[in-house]
This record gives C-alpha cells, structure tokens and sequence, in this order.
C-alpha cells in the first residue's frame, strides 16, 4: 500500500463510481449528496503513518436534543455510529465540539455539534473502496 498515493487512490475511486469533492496532497475527500445541489464531504481517505486511512466524522446536534449536556451528545453518536463501525475495524480518531455560527452575526451560536471521528487502515485498494462506499452509506447524523 505504501506505493498508493492521491491521483492512484482517486482514479480507483472515480473507476469504481465514487464521486470526489476535493483532494489535496495528502488526502481524498469523498462527495456525499445532501441534495443534487449541495454536497457535503464527512468521509475522507488520508495518506498517513505508511497506509491510506478510511475517515469519516459522525455527529448529534444540540439542537436536537436541547437538555442533552455534552457527555450525552457524544454518548449518543459513540453508541449509535461508533458501535457499528468498531465492529467493522474502525477506532475513535478524535472528538470535538463545533459551535456553528450565523454566517450574518458571528456573534450569535445556530447549534452546537458533538463529532466523533472514526478511522481503519485499508490494506489494498479493494478494501479502501469497500470502506469508502460503506462509510458514505453509513448514517452519520444522529437524530430521533
């Protein structure tokens, strides 16, 4: 794998029918539709510690779950996204709260998200595919 590098892992994907928002030299985002028009990029392939890694960043919303405290939030995507995905291979990578801002008043929070994100080496570039389709199918947004 350590010969894989972004245009090889970009063209596998392309050949295979995923759709690529943007790379950058080190790393393939993967397009997710929210609409036809409006595209999102929560899965990625990174070119990291000697093999390409699946990624992808899963998330609650305060908003949804307004007397929730932060703990619960992230409670919520570990047990409902992260569960799965441990079974599959994937480990925690990283958590983080992301205050999302009025693009109009930086000073007033629309929502507060709590992300987990969850990543697996690929070890050839069957798998990294497989991974990748599976991720993007992967409901990544914990609602009720």
């Amino acid at each position: 794998m350590s010969t894989l590098d972004v245009k090889t892992i970009k063209q596998a994907l392309k050949d295979a029918g995923v759709e690529i928002y943007r790379s950058r030299p080190d790393e393939v985002q993967i397009a997710e539709r929210i609409r036809l028009h409006i595209m999102d990029s929560g899965v990625r392939v990174v070119l990291a510690e000697g093999s390409p890694r699946v990624r992808f960043t899963a998330r609650s919303q305060r908003s949804d779950f307004p007397n929730a405290d932060g703990d619960a939030l992230f409670a919520r995507v570990r047990e409902r996204v992260g569960a799965p995905a441990q079974e599959r291979g994937y480990t925690e990578h990283g958590a983080q709260v992301h205050e999302v801002k009025d693009p109009v008043d930086e000073a007033k929070t629309l929502d507060v998200w709590h992300e987990v994100v969850y990543e697996k080496a690929a070890e050839d570039v069957g798998a990294l595919v497989d991974e990748v389709r599976w991720a993007v199918e992967l409901e990544k947004y914990v609602a009720d």
